[in-house]
């Protein structure tokens, strides 16, 4: 790879670095003004921050794919962003056609379920596995069941029970994936991820429990400051990460 590739891929990454810093910081000021002064008004732009977000990091992903050439890892996690930023906007097309909220559970549901599942499958391509204890798994994957059970036990079986369930369990999946691949080696990641998880699992219980409480309009800044950690993450180890992933078939390396 010649030095000019080289000085072009870093100027790439700390362009990307810095847009995806901005988005932490306005994620963070957005959830300190919700925190400070609740109402359901932050509630969309929440959203659209998630949006822009997502889109921006299925394109970051899509770009550093198509310049290095390197592993379908970064394909899945930008088809993960994509597909949570297609179900988001999704979610605000049906919020404004029926001046309200949609009904929960729905097939944007499926959709968001499906983006954290993909990401799941993202790191089991990118990172490199490192074994945990079963136990230690184990017990994450409990821990992360409780609150679903809990429900299911006491309000019966329902279409918004079995949905939360569903939610769940493709998070734990997701932070269990994390641990596995050795997330805790990179902070940025890891916080992001869990941030991220906590937010799709709070999700959830707000469409069933709490429709319209203006403190859980958080959650969509939460999202996007999971999202921007798990981009600025990445970046700060993409250079160890990409010479240890092989070239996929096919692809071509710059000279």
């Amino acid at each position: 790879m010649s030095a000019q590739s080289m000085t072009y891929q870093d100027s790439q990454i700390s362009l990307l670095s810095g847009l995806f810093g901005c988005f932490l910081g306005v994620a963070a000021a957005l959830a300190l003004a919700i925190f400070i002064v609740p109402t359901v008004r932050y509630l969309s732009l929440s959203n659209y921050l998630q949006i822009i977000t997502a889109f921006a990091g299925a394109a970051a992903f899509l770009s550093l794919y198509f310049r290095r050439g390197r592993g379908t890892g970064l394909l899945y996690t930008a088809g993960a962003f994509a597909v949570l930023g297609v179900a988001d906007v999704a979610g605000a097309a049906a919020t404004l056609v029926r001046a309200g909220t949609f009904s929960f559970p729905s097939i944007i549901d499926m959709g968001f379920v499906a983006a954290i599942l993909l990401l799941s499958s993202a790191y089991n391509r990118i990172y490199p596995r490192k074994q945990v204890r079963g136990l230690v798994l184990l017990a994450v994957l409990l821990l992360v069941l409780v609150v679903p059970l809990a429900i299911l036990s006491m309000g019966g079986i329902t279409r918004q029970g079995l949905m939360i369930l569903l939610y769940f369990f493709a998070c734990g999946s997701l932070i269990i994936t994390g641990l596995n691949h050795g997330l805790t080696d990179h902070p940025m990641t890891l916080t992001g991820t869990l941030l991220f998880a906590l937010a799709f699992m709070a999700y959830p219980i707000r469409e069933t429990f709490f429709t319209g409480n203006p403190y859980l309009s958080i959650i969509g800044a939460f999202v996007a400051a999971g999202l921007s950690l798990i981009v600025l993450g990445f970046l700060s180890s993409a250079p160890c990460i990409l010479q240890q992933e092989p070239a996929q078939e096919g692809s071509h390396r710059d000279p």
